[in-house]
């Protein structure tokens, strides 16, 4: 039998803690995904880049965290690459 599927991830690039592939096990938005990985000082919120294929979506944590705009605050899918500026 099968343990744990690790099979699916996204990654996190950029100015933020901890940068790399993590897993994604359980549905995961973009906002809990840059708590888990923590931004730098210098990060630029209002330009955060979500490139899922050939789209690419904008986030502006600075919106999100003040309840604007929160359908920018989508679930992430496997291989979607966060990158903050």
């Amino acid at each position: 039998s099968i343990a744990e599927v690790r099979s699916q991830r996204y990654w996190m690039l950029g100015e933020v803690g901890r940068s790399g592939p993590f897993p994604l096990v359980t549905p995961t938005t973009v906002l809990q995904a840059l708590a888990i990985s923590g931004l730098r000082e210098w990060a630029k919120k209002g330009s955060i880049v979500i490139v899922r294929g050939n789209t690419r979506l904008k986030f502006n944590y600075n919106d999100v965290m003040k309840g604007k705009k929160t359908e920018q605050n989508i679930l992430l899918q496997n291989g979607d690459h966060i990158i903050v500026p």
